[in-house]
């Protein structure tokens, strides 16, 4: 079979295809029989020929590829190829957590306590060192995934654990005509403020894990409802049970760590991602529990024991392919770009035989503890409902850890080999059931089209208080409780206002002839400040520090040589941007005066001002009673060129010869002297040159950052 080339890489099998790009499993091959395997993303057609989303999706590209940590999945390659964008990145043996919980759920070995922690730990160290990744200049990226799920988080046989895809999304979610009112993401791992459209930062991701450690302990969905819409209530309320209340084998004291990591005030919730990891380490450590990266090895290991011995047989990797689900929780295409070994099934007989028949989509993203009836140790929904009715008793919120058995829900079929006798009544009976459905529905489409206009949809909503303002794209249309009628099929965004509460945003996809029902919106108070009795000085706010300070050298009298750790750099007054808490030895010398030399820490403000005194050398030699006249020599007269050549460019900066400009400029006529240039570029260290300048000259200052 041929295999189709592109770029460097031969495109093995296509993966999937999303809204945004098609997805292969490819490998790339080199001298003396190299190949490495690797995953590449290629940009749909029409999104190729989008200039903005393009230009979106390379900057945020080139960000994610800057992010190299054991903790985040590495992309190796950008370009295009045949008017189409595309992204190289690295390969993972194993499983994302999701489908790692849904294994070991099924066949009833659940995640040890342990190595769920050691996940969490592994991933908050990939968060951490993305959510302070710098740029060349040292300024911060702040980088947001935005998008943190168990789907998102990989976890590779080797007991190595990965983050996938940052900054992609953003650059896909940007090239999408966006909606008032819409929200992007799964609704389920979304924080408060991100459900409400606020402003995002790190805390976000941090909440967003902290949703996935509460389900991995518990096992159990936390804010995952019917609808969208009550999801995103779920997650704006952030109501929650202590994990020690849903599920009994979690210790209590593990709840505080859970918790701070979940609290609905952004403020409360843990800064950085490497402190939520270092509780967790710590508490391990308290219960001198285990949990290494080979004991997450030997986990994934034992559970996927017959996938790994069916590759050491076969000789290749076994890769399943996995449909697309239409719901929130459908793996998008960042999940499917680094894709497990579980993608692209074997072709045997048997399951080309059986490929037409597709699983329900539903059943793809269900775990053990949303299915009706399931039997492992995973508790239901109803169990953290109970938990939340009645946290004073918590014993009743654990005996609700037992599974309650519910009636099959799926239709059960027999063939005529396997069907049981029947007499000739119990054989009417289907026929007669048959019949009384019929009548039901023809019944049921009446009423309907009695109640409901044709291609026109219905909303229902109340509020607590009631007598709240509705508005829509800024116009009233009613006041609570209202129904709104009439209505075309859509996107449907409102807010909910009253004069002392806090204004309410709600969205829905309207269908139509049907009504939705947003329920009763809660309207919280808005917060009264009650001046101090006493008014206290204003606190003295000291200035975030900077990553460079403007070190700066003058000495008395100036004109000294400066010399920075041993180089000659200029003379005073000198000035050079230096990394802040950056160790230097400065050493000035003048003729006649007796040289200083002084080591010191580049300080955290933004001006670093170091002044010398330099005192005159001691002649020690006896006055002459009638010396000598001194020649004194005139100055050196005349003028010569300075001429830059920068690579790509920068901003030239020379003060005693007053250049400050940014290449490409002409050649500057200075006079004859020494003179210290700065050269600047954000994407690259500053660079400085000494240069001398004689008369009638032309001196060529060469600079290269690309080297």
């Amino acid at each position: 079979m041929s295999l189709e080339t592109y770029g460097r890489y031969q495109l093995l099998k296509k993966l999937a295809t999303g809204g945004m790009a098609q997805i292969y499993l490819a490998r790339q091959l080199g001298p003396e029989g190299f190949e490495k395997l690797l995953v590449v993303k290629r940009i749909l057609p029409h999104l190729a020929e989008n200039e903005e989303f393009i230009t979106m999706f390379l900057d945020e590209a080139r960000i994610a590829a800057r992010l190299n940590h054991p903790n985040v999945v590495q992309i190796f390659d950008l370009g295009a190829q045949d008017d189409s964008f595309f992204i190289a990145m690295e390969f993972i043996h194993g499983e994302d957590v999701r489908r790692v919980w849904k294994h070991a759920d099924k066949i009833g070995t659940p995640i040890p306590l342990a190595l769920i922690c050691r996940i969490i730990i592994e991933a908050c160290a990939g968060l951490d060192y993305a959510h302070k990744k710098l740029d060349g200049s040292g300024r911060p990226l702040n980088i947001v995934h935005r998008d943190i799920s168990p789907q998102n988080i990989l976890v590779s046989f080797e007991g190595g654990v990965k983050i996938v895809d940052f900054g992609i999304a953003k650059a896909a979610d940007q090239a999408t005509v966006t909606k008032s009112g819409v929200l992007k993401g799964k609704y389920s791992y979304m924080s408060p403020e991100q459900a409400a459209g606020q402003p995002i930062d790190c805390r976000t991701d941090i909440f967003a894990l902290g949703v996935v450690l509460y389900e991995l302990l518990t096992g159990t969905r936390l804010f995952k409802r019917a609808t969208d819409i009550q999801t995103l209530n779920a997650v704006t309320e952030c109501k929650l049970a202590l994990p020690s209340e849903v599920n009994d084998r979690i210790p209590p004291d593990l709840d505080e760590i859970v918790m701070k990591a979940l609290a609905k005030d952004r403020t409360q919730r843990y800064s950085e991602a490497r402190q939520l990891g270092a509780a967790l380490e710590s508490w391990l450590l308290l219960h001198g529990i285990p949990a290494s990266t080979a004991a997450v090895a030997e986990f994934m290991h034992e559970i996927y024991a017959d996938r790994l011995k069916h590759e050491q047989e076969e000789g290749r990797l076994l890769i399943e392919t996995a449909e697309a689900s239409k719901g929130e929780e459908a793996p998008s295409d960042k999940e499917k770009a680094t894709p497990s070994l579980d993608r692209l099934p074997r072709q045997t007989k048997s399951m080309r035989a059986t490929q037409s028949q597709a699983k329900p989509k539903r059943e793809l993203e269900e775990t053990t503890a949303e299915r009706p009836g399931s039997r492992s140790g995973s508790s239901s929904k109803k169990a953290v409902d109970r938990a939340l009715e009645d946290p004073a008793h918590p014993e009743r919120s654990r005996g609700a850890l037992r599974p309650i058995p519910e009636p099959r829900k799926d239709p059960i079929t027999h063939t005529e080999a396997s069907m049981p006798t029947q007499n000739n009544r119990s054989r009417r009976m289907p026929v007669i059931a048959i019949g009384l459905l019929v009548l039901a529905a023809t019944v049921g489409v009446g009423l309907w089209s009695i109640s409901a206009a044709p291609g026109l949809a219905k909303v229902s909503l109340d509020s607590t208080p009631s007598g709240a303002t509705v508005k829509r794209h800024g116009t009233v249309v009613c006041t609570t409780p209202c129904e709104l009628n009439e209505l075309a099929p859509g996107e449907f965004a409102i807010t909910v206002e009253k004069p002392g509460f806090v204004t309410v945003p709600r969205s829905v996809v309207l269908k139509a002839g049907v009504t939705e029902g947003l329920g009763t919106i809660v309207l919280e108070p808005e917060k009264t400040v009650v001046p101090p009795e006493v008014v206290k000085p204003p606190e003295v706010i000291s200035p975030p520090p900077v990553a460079s300070a403007l070190m700066s050298i003058e000495s008395d009298p100036s004109g000294a040589e400066v010399k920075l750790n041993g180089e000659a750099v200029g003379v005073t007054p000198f000035s050079r941007s230096m990394p802040v808490k950056t160790a230097v030895e400065v050493k000035l010398e003048l003729a006649g005066h007796v040289a200083v030399t002084e080591r010191f820490t580049v300080g955290e403000g933004a001006e670093d001002l170091h002044r010398f005194t330099l005192k005159p050398v001691k002649n020690t030699v006896k006055p002459v009673k009638n010396p000598p006249p001194i020649e004194v020599k005139p100055p050196v007269a005349g003028r010569g060129t300075l001429r830059f050549v920068v690579k790509p460019w920068a901003e030239v900066e020379c003060r005693e010869a007053g250049i400050k400009d940014t290449t490409p400029f002409q050649d500057k006529l200075v006079p004859v002297g020494n003179y210290s240039c700065t050269f600047t570029n954000p994407e690259f260290p500053p660079q400085t040159k000494l240069v001398r300048v004689e008369a009638n000259t032309t001196v060529k200052v060469q600079v290269n950052f690309l080297q």
